[in-house]
């Protein structure tokens, strides 16, 4: 290699060198991200953001706080006092529980649902700025468990089961599920219903043929479960009682496709058939014959 090669090489070899010296050197940030806890809470209620994060090789210069695109609340180490709330409608900041990391809303309502994002700038002299977003979502929930109402009260094989689920109102409104037993019947979907206080009240029916399947377990459960987000699950049941009052017969088969009913016959009543057969038979074969006879 000449000459002139090899210092281009060894060159190259000490920039990438202090390259590496200097990036890893630079002041910034790592690891930053926003917990909200919980992320769906009620309305009324208050609500913890966590904005997380490591400093390197720099002190910090300010954490903001937007909701959406408007800051509502700023802490700046530096300034005397350090933090400082800005007017927002609805936001209301308890000041004596946030600092540089964390945020409590208090008496939040339907007006904050939607991106919280926390702002974190290093100071002098690279002032260099990281954001990380997450999604608050304020709920109302329904105030008692669903309603369900059933066509009939007793339900046999073959018959129709008509069915309809409600809640009270809630927002979002609830999703409604059908079960029964432990088994999910897919149906028609959820309906939702507006409210005058911007609440939605859900309801769901239901048609389906009962089958001898269903009543497998000996007992047929109708439930109904509603659900929202991962705060509120609430379920209502109604046992349907079969008309019948022997044991459903099972469904069988025959070779050409067809279905019938297996007949069901006490032992005690083919034991006594068989005795009176075998009784008349018996006094049949000892009875004389009689001769006609006729007088001339």
């Amino acid at each position: 290699m000449a000459d002139k090669d090899k210092w281009i090489f060894i060159n190259a070899i000490i920039v990438l060198l202090l390259c590496v010296h200097i990036c890893d050197a630079a002041p910034g940030l790592r690891n930053l991200a926003l917990v909200i806890k919980p992320p769906w809470v009620r309305r009324g209620q208050e609500a913890q953001l966590y904005c997380q994060y490591e400093m390197e090789n720099a002190p910090l210069y300010s954490v903001k706080w937007y909701r959406g695109t408007l800051e509502f609340y700023r802490f700046s180490p530096s300034e005397n006092p350090p933090g400082k709330i800005f007017p927002f409608t609805g936001i209301k900041v308890d000041m004596t529980v946030s600092n540089a990391t964390h945020v409590t809303l208090r008496n939040v309502g339907f007006n904050l649902s939607g991106n919280f994002t926390c702002e974190v700038t290093a100071d002098a002299p690279s002032f260099y700025t990281g954001v990380a977003t997450n999604v608050l979502t304020v709920v109302e929930l329904p105030h008692s468990p669903p309603t369900l109402w059933t066509e009939h009260t007793k339900y046999d094989p073959g018959d129709i089961l008509r069915a309809n689920c409600s809640t009270p109102p809630s927002k979002p409104g609830a999703s409604i599920t059908f079960l029964l037993n432990t088994m999910t019947v897919e149906t028609e979907l959820t309906v939702l219903h507006p409210t005058n206080d911007n609440l939605h009240w859900a309801s769901k029916n239901l048609k389906i043929q009962l089958l001898p399947s269903h009543y497998s377990t000996g007992q047929l459960i109708l439930r109904c479960l509603a659900e929202v987000g991962t705060v509120y699950s609430e379920v209502s049941q109604a046992p349907l009682e079969s008309s019948r009052k022997e044991p459903i017969p099972e469904r069988v088969t025959s070779p050409n496709g067809s279905h019938r009913l297996a007949p069901v016959v006490s032992p005690w009543l083919s034991s006594l058939l068989a005795f009176l057969v075998a009784t008349v038979a018996l006094h049949l074969h000892h009875q004389p014959h009689r001769l006609r006879t006729t007088s001339r």
